[in-house]
């Protein structure tokens, strides 16, 4: 197997999918982050320090529910696109090193 497929690719399909998706997802979380301002303002939630009343809300109020429920998801597919990049530099920077002469 040539090196291209072997760690150039992954590493272009990795970014890639940075730059596409999560390009993306930055605009879909910043209007979600505007709707839920608006929904913690209504219910009086948001500004306190320390432990949030958030979860306790959500039990009543179903958008906020929702709204959870949503982020999580797709925090976790922001964390799992970030362990990705991380994994393609250190293979990336694995192979740079062994072209090293010393």
């Amino acid at each position: 197997m040539s090196t291209f497929y072997a760690v150039k690719l992954p590493t272009f399909i990795i970014l890639y999918y940075l730059l596409v998706y999560e390009s993306e997802h930055f605009v879909f979380l910043m209007q979600m982050m505007k709707q839920r301002h608006k929904v913690e303002r209504e219910n009086s939630i948001g500004e306190e320090v320390g432990w949030s009343k958030n979860v306790e809300v959500a039990k009543s109020n179903p958008k906020l529910k929702a709204m959870n429920k949503k982020f999580g998801m797709i925090h976790g597919l922001s964390s799992l696109a970030n362990i990705m990049s991380f994994g393609s530099l250190a293979v990336h920077s694995w192979y740079l090193a062994g072209k090293i002469d010393l």
